[in-house]
């Protein structure tokens, strides 16, 4: 590999000594060329990022998303997401365990597995655009009355129900926001988006799965309360009424690393499910 490119979540490294110790073992293990230290944070898009080969990211599942929505259209190399935060349920791998995967990337011992993202268009008092790797939630505000909310699929009305707000997730999103609202886990390989109803107060309203190929379209009923848009928990906007917010897959996709020892429903088990016994064949 030529070109390597690593990010890190400097509040978790504030004295930039794990930066340090990555950029040894990077060294060590592959002997890129050229490391590429990128900011987080950085507005400015350059050019090299296009030519990164791989792709460290040091942080919780919180920079992965980031990453994820900030890079994801420039940086098309596969991503080895290094756990140093909490959960880190997206991650490839744990912090202590660097040394082992730097050497079955070298060793080609590795796979790439591509995660969907989704993007939101909405056209109302300024045009919106975003992408999401968890989910898209439209919800009231924290002092308002519940909304009505229209729901639109591929053109076809499929509901229109009262509730707090609604939640649009990938796969990979099934295991945030979307598993606290009753929404199913599902698989991050597969190609789906799942539509489910926050505190639906409309008999028989439940979670929908449509396919990747679906384009949906969510209008909310808005009187005098107010609704935002969060995209992955981390940026919100507000929705003016009558706005329609119109989410389908995105062209972009979050290209993680996956090792044969890393299966989902390990992962599971210890992060989601906490502490269960071991089973056959792990």
């Amino acid at each position: 590999m030529n070109n390597i490119g690593v990010i890190i979540n400097k509040s978790k490294d504030k004295n930039g000594k794990m930066l340090e110790k990555v950029i040894e073992q990077i060294k060590l293990y592959l002997n890129p060329k050229k490391i590429i230290i990128i900011e987080q944070y950085e507005s400015k898009i350059k050019e090299e990022w296009s030519l990164i080969d791989l792709l460290i990211v040091l942080g919780g599942d919180g920079t992965l998303l980031g990453v994820a929505r900030e890079f994801s259209h420039i940086i098309k190399a596969p991503i080895l997401g290094v756990n140093i935060g909490n959960l880190g349920f997206i991650s490839s791998i744990e912090s202590n365990e660097l040394d082992k995967a730097l050497l079955k990337i070298k060793e080609n011992d590795y796979k790439v597995e591509k995660r969907m993202m989704l993007q939101c268009n909405i056209k109302g008092t300024e045009f919106f655009k975003s992408k999401a790797l968890n989910d898209m939630v439209l919800a009231r505000g924290t002092l308002s009355r519940m909304t009505k909310y229209k729901i639109v699929i591929d053109g076809n009305l499929y509901t229109t129900f009262n509730g707090d707000g609604v939640i649009i997730s990938t796969p990979v999103g099934s295991t945030a926001y979307s598993f606290s609202a009753g929404g199913p886990l599902i698989a991050p390989n597969l190609k789906t988006i799942s539509i489910v109803p926050i505190c639906a107060h409309t008999p028989g309203i439940r979670p929908l799965i449509v396919s990747s190929k679906s384009k949906v379209e969510i209008i909310p009923e808005i009187k005098e309360e107010e609704n935002f848009l969060t995209i992955d928990g981390q940026k919100s906007i507000k929705i003016n009424k009558g706005t329609k917010i119109k989410i389908k897959q995105s062209k972009d996709n979050f290209n993680i690393i996956v090792f044969n020892n890393k299966n989902y429903f390990k992962v599971l088990r210890k992060k989601i499910f906490g502490k269960v016994p071991e089973c056959e064949g792990d």
